[in-house]
């Protein structure tokens, strides 16, 4: 049999998204990318290279180095979650995420693991101009989001060991000993304190509480997030965030033993 044509660009296509995904090829095959290269493949300006790889920046597809090279993103190799209850649980949560936004003044978000990262399933961003980005969408290292840390605290240790140095490596989420132990003692402190933090560690001047979400059975299906500027941190977390943090989580895991999801 032989192969069928590759299809030719359709009439309708539209220019900067078809750029974008050229953009998305070439991060994929060549693993890093100047904006002067990009500029040369696409045939445009280099402003207008800039401004793509920016986009790609801000939704996790790439991320950029020290010597303003760009680099795969965490986005960029990230399956399918294929879980179906996925869109049935945002929906639950919207509405909690946009009171704990309104009574924290903060972003609030929510997230689901798969493997060994969070998938960011809705963001509800505060309305002040030093408001923390929108999220949604974006894929994260669970060992380092606040959300991600609190799921993987549900987990045994050796559960957690296994995860990370059992199976296939994955290159973007690999932890030495030291790494590792790191994220035990955070762990510890999880479930000390039933509540993460994660200060600067995936965002520069972004800190952040999370708490996982149970449902009916009471397996931690999710987790809900509040983000600040690293500068108000000390000052709302235990007063203000946490506080309005696990009375948001309450109030999800009330509506969640009323609902099965994914019917």
């Amino acid at each position: 049999m032989r192969n069928p044509p590759l299809p030719e660009r359709p009439e309708g296509a539209v220019g900067s998204l078809d750029r974008g995904l050229r953009l998305l090829q070439l991060l994929r095959d060549y693993g890093n990318l100047r904006v002067m290269d990009a500029a040369a493949h696409l045939g445009i300006s280099r402003s207008s290279a800039h401004r793509l790889l920016q986009t790609l920046v801000f939704r996790g597809y790439a991320v950029q180095d020290d010597n303003h090279t760009y680099l795969p993103g965490p986005s960029l190799d990230a399956g399918p979650a294929r879980l179906a209850w996925t869109k049935d649980f945002r929906a639950l949560c919207q509405p909690h995420l946009q009171v704990l936004a309104r009574r924290s003044g903060e972003s609030a978000n929510m997230m689901v693991r798969v493997g060994k990262s969070v998938r960011f399933l809705g963001t509800v961003r505060a309305r002040s101009i030093d408001a923390t980005n929108d999220r949604d969408g974006i894929v994260m290292p669970a060992h380092r989001a606040s959300g991600g840390k609190a799921l993987l605290a549900e987990l045994l240790e050796g559960e957690v060991r296994s995860l990370y140095f059992g199976g296939a490596v994955d290159g973007a989420h690999v932890l030495d000993e030291t790494e590792f132990a790191k994220l035990t003692g955070d762990l510890e402190a999880v479930r000390r304190r039933g509540f993460a933090v994660n200060f600067e560690e995936t965002e520069s001047g972004v800190a952040a509480v999370g708490a996982a979400i149970h449902d009916r059975m009471g397996e931690a299906i999710g987790a809900l997030s509040l983000s600040t500027r690293t500068e108000r941190f000390a000052a709302l977390a235990d007063k203000t965030l946490v506080p309005l943090l696990l009375d948001a989580r309450a109030q999800i895991e009330k509506d969640l033993q009323l609902v099965t999801l994914g019917t």
